[in-house]
């Protein structure tokens, strides 16, 4: 749960109609909201996120995720009074504040007119043995933008889940949740302390391992579409060590002219989860 809010609730300035002002100074509470939302530690066992800009907020809405406060400019207000109107109509407690105090609490050089805090989002997570298509594991990844990239795409294709091993990068930061674009609420992904233990398990209980490789002549070029796969990639630099290679029961290579080394991760993954389930979606 959230920090516990010792405001009353008639206190709250929830109104979106009349007259509207800005607050001078964010409360100790509101302090304490954005250093959650933006992962300074746990409350109530459970971690924040912070949201900003009108495009995940709507998102949020959309999946049905729970807000707990948001604090918005008079210009996003008179440009977007319905969207503040949604916030209330949810019970989030949402609050005016000047453009200086939204730049306190944005992370963005360019602050947005809107920012919000709620819980991470929770999911039911496979197990092994479970039906799944695809899951995308990456030994680690450490550029925000490369995974919001890589989770926005396996929402869009239909993955089932993202894993991340040790080192890689937080995957509810503010940062990757800009770049998932809304698909951190429908995508789970999980950080493993041991990946290499949790496909050994998967690939155990009947799952086949694809390990994208670079220049490997001996490698497929695309991914079975069918059964219930693991597509292993390296991260950003490194690639594959021995220990994720030798899980593999296949390796699979995106072809080109090889005039460069490789590809950027994201865009790799890009290529190689359209290629694994091409063919699922066809236009009416």
């Amino acid at each position: 749960m959230p920090p516990q809010d010792r405001i009353s609730s008639k206190s709250r300035p929830i109104s979106v109609s009349g007259d509207i002002t800005p607050v001078k100074t964010l409360t100790k509470f509101d302090r304490k909201l954005v250093k959650w939302g933006k992962r300074v530690g746990r409350r109530e066992g459970e971690e924040g996120i912070l949201l900003e800009g009108i495009k995940l907020i709507e998102e949020a809405l959309t999946a049905g995720h729970p807000l707990i406060r948001a604090w918005y400019t008079m210009a996003l207000h008179e440009a977007y009074s319905g969207l503040i109107s949604r916030l209330v109509a949810v019970d989030c407690e949402v609050k005016p504040v000047s453009q200086r105090i939204m730049k306190s609490i944005s992370d963005l050089e360019t602050p947005p007119g809107i920012v919000a805090v709620a819980s991470q989002p929770g999911f039911i997570h496979r197990k092994p043995g479970d039906p799944f298509s695809l899951i995308i594991a990456i030994s680690r990844i450490q550029d925000p933008g490369n995974l919001g990239g890589i989770v926005r795409t396996a929402d869009y294709f239909g993955a089932d889940e993202v894993w991340l091993g040790p080192g890689s990068v937080d995957p509810y930061s503010s940062k990757v949740i800009r770049g998932t674009m809304g698909a951190t609420f429908r995508m789970p992904v999980l950080k493993h302390s041991d990946l290499i233990e949790r496909i050994k398990i998967f690939r155990k209980a009947g799952a086949r391992v694809w390990a994208a490789v670079v220049h490997d002549d001996k490698a497929t070029s695309r991914i079975s579409s069918s059964g219930a796969r693991i597509l292993l990639m390296g991260g950003e630099s490194g690639g594959l060590g021995g220990d994720y290679l030798e899980m593999a029961d296949k390796s699979v290579s995106i072809p080109g002219a090889h005039r460069s080394e490789s590809l950027n991760l994201a865009v790799a993954a890009g290529i190689l989860i359209y290629g694994a389930t091409s063919g699922r979606f066809k236009k009416e």
